[in-house]
């Protein structure tokens, strides 16, 4: 990992734990806020993966396949902008079918990287199975608003410390002579 992703890590680190002390202090307009930051997120996101691709991913085998996660990233964000007009029990829904879309996903990694034989698969696992339970909880406590907000803000916080214990430990480099 670089300076700048390093620093770039930290502060990202920093505005997931203040956008957390947001929703805590806001839990009246915690839908919203999670909307809004769920979408910038998708848009930034497909927007970085269409960069990628067009600067480096359309020269490499298989390159096409970062056009196609850039444009359905993309539109998740897109659509994303759009629920703010429908009752907060879809906007849950939601919520919990990403975080145990993307935990299901890291734990399938996680068992792809034990079968390689690598040392740190444990770190994906966990976050893997978290993800899939912050979903889960957010299914359990539909009923309650203020109660999902909370969660959403624990899995900021999470993602912050995720993100820190990231920047500091060690990679492994494999250098090619």
């Amino acid at each position: 990992m670089t300076v700048f992703q390093k620093v770039t890590n930290i502060l990202m680190a920093i505005i997931l734990v203040a956008l957390s002390v947001i929703l805590i202090a806001l839990p009246n307009d915690g839908y919203l806020i999670i909307l809004i930051v769920l979408s910038v997120t998708f848009v930034f996101n497909g927007i970085k993966t269409l960069w990628y691709y067009i600067t480096m991913a359309r020269h490499m085998v298989g390159g096409w396949r970062s056009l196609f996660r850039g444009i359905i990233i993309f539109d998740i964000g897109l659509f994303t902008m759009s629920l703010s007009s429908i009752p907060s029990i879809y906007i849950v829904l939601y919520l919990a079918g990403i975080y145990i879309f993307t935990g299901g996903i890291s734990i399938v990694n996680a068992l792809n990287a034990k079968k390689m034989e690598s040392p740190h698969y444990k770190l994906k696992l966990i976050t893997g199975i978290i993800n899939v339970l912050i979903g889960i909880s957010c299914m359990v406590l539909m009923k309650w608003g203020d109660y999902v907000v909370y969660v959403y803000a624990f899995g900021l916080v999470y993602n912050a410390i995720l993100r820190v214990i990231r920047v500091f430990r060690k990679s492994e480099m494999i250098y090619i002579q």
